[in-house]
């Protein structure tokens, strides 16, 4: 297992990593995620001995990596700017780290020609990197960082300079040669999708410090922050302002712009009893998550008024303003409303996910069962 534990990391004055402790098992594909100056590279780059922590430890295997030079780490990392040799020909930068194994030519032929044919770059093998495009010289990179067996395999950002279709393609063969390979990985991206697909855990960092780590549905359906829930998805979760009320003995959540509060069931009266203080709350749920429509009836009893459509083909994604915020909502093609039109959308506090001064208190029973399954 690899492990770290309370690793911070300071150049200066500023925080790049923040007593990140996390563990991933063996054969384990971790899937580190964030915006750009989250940490991402910098974990890696801790991982790899490359930069020393500034306090905390890396251990792998239960053995501590301190003073442990990249060389002596038995770990493979691929480089988000590639680090070719452009002296030598793409045959030749796969065959390097076999090589400095001295395993047998033939073998290091056999080798070469299957990961080509895995990454699609067999008809290359017998050009420099200066003749490649961006994305031909990444896939070199990726293979010749997984064409080695290694203890770890560190990856940072590998597909990220791929075209679309090649990416999403990609995508499936770097997790098929990874389980193929039982290998363990740490792989940084900045793409939720492809954080989603990947991964068997996926970390989530901001601004150094761990904001969740877990599986995929789980990160998905129960972010443990604000920032997570804005952060992951496409769209991601839409938040709207509420305060707690209890007037005329019924509690729940006040909406600015709506007539009435929107009643809370017992298990949210309690978690919110149970509270020091209520703390600033915020009503979130993802696109998918409510229904709109034109007219008010029993169900659908929160006024908006659209402010964007966005026609996506298998879907419309609508932009509507409730009070000061906007929130997006999913409907069907066919179901295009206009830009000023007034809509009606079921929010059921029992069916969205609930923020208390920025940490998720709640999530919908749905979400959880969901959560479990994946």
């Amino acid at each position: 297992m690899l492990e770290l534990i309370s690793v911070t990391k300071k150049y200066g004055k500023t925080v790049a990593v923040d007593r990140l402790g996390l563990s991933c098992a063996e054969g384990e594909l971790l899937v580190i995620f964030g915006p750009a100056g989250a940490g991402k590279t910098t974990t890696l780059r801790l991982i790899a001995g490359i930069i020393p922590p500034t306090s905390g430890e890396v251990r792998f295997r239960g053995q501590s990596l301190t003073g442990v030079p990249p060389e002596q780490r038995n770990m493979s990392m691929v480089f988000e700017n590639y680090a070719l040799y452009s002296h030598i020909t793409v045959f030749e930068n796969l065959a390097f780290p076999l090589r400095a194994r001295k395993l047998p030519d033939a073998e290091i032929r056999r080798q070469v020609q299957r990961m080509a044919e895995i990454i699609h770059i067999e008809d290359l093998l017998d050009r420099r990197p200066g003749f490649l495009s961006g994305g031909q010289r990444q896939r070199v990179a990726l293979g010749r960082g997984l064409i080695r067996d290694a203890d770890v395999y560190l990856l940072d950002e590998p597909i990220a300079h791929l075209d679309a279709r090649l990416r999403h393609q990609m995508r499936g063969e770097l997790k098929a040669v990874c389980a193929d390979k039982k290998a363990t990985v740490v792989h940084v991206t900045h793409d939720h999708r492809e954080a989603m697909a990947l991964s068997d855990r996926m970390v989530v960092l901001n601004k150094g410090k761990l904001e969740q780590i877990g599986p995929p549905g789980e990160v998905y359906h129960r972010p443990a922050s604000e920032f997570v829930a804005g952060f992951v998805g496409d769209p991601p979760v839409s938040f709207i302002d509420a305060e707690w009320t209890q007037d005329g003995g019924t509690a729940g959540f006040r909406v600015e712009g709506q007539d009435a509060p929107l009643p809370a069931n017992e298990e949210i009266r309690e978690i919110i009893r149970a509270r020091t203080s209520v703390g600033q709350l915020r009503l979130g749920f993802r696109a998918s998550e409510v229904e709109m429509r034109t007219t008010k009836d029993e169900r659908h009893t929160v006024r908006g008024e659209i402010y964007v459509v966005e026609v996506q083909g298998h879907r419309n994604l609508v932009t509507v303003k409730i009070g000061k915020n906007m929130v997006q909502v999913s409907s069907p093609p066919g179901q295009q409303g206009k830009v000023k039109d007034m809509v009606w959308m079921n929010l059921d506090p029992g069916n969205l996910h609930i923020f208390a001064d920025g940490i998720g208190i709640y999530h919908p029973p749905a979400s959880m069962a969901t959560a479990r399954a994946q």
